[in-house]
């Protein structure tokens, strides 16, 4: 299971990390593809996380 972990703890720094810096994100006012992309990598990881520890409404 750690590696869930790990995988979500490493999925949200990076996608954190993007938005902080990203001229673009930051210039648009919205994310950008980059940023699009790490958010749906954080979100699977999530997913996955949750199904893992058995979370109500997570069935699939």
């Amino acid at each position: 299971m750690s590696s869930l972990n790990d995988a979500l703890e490493t999925a949200r720094l990076t996608y954190e990390q993007h938005v902080r810096t990203c001229r673009q994100c930051h210039a648009d006012g919205a994310a950008c593809a980059v940023a699009k992309h790490l958010l749906r990598i954080y979100n699977n990881a999530r997913r996955d996380h949750m199904r893992a520890h058995g979370r109500p409404g997570t069935t699939g």
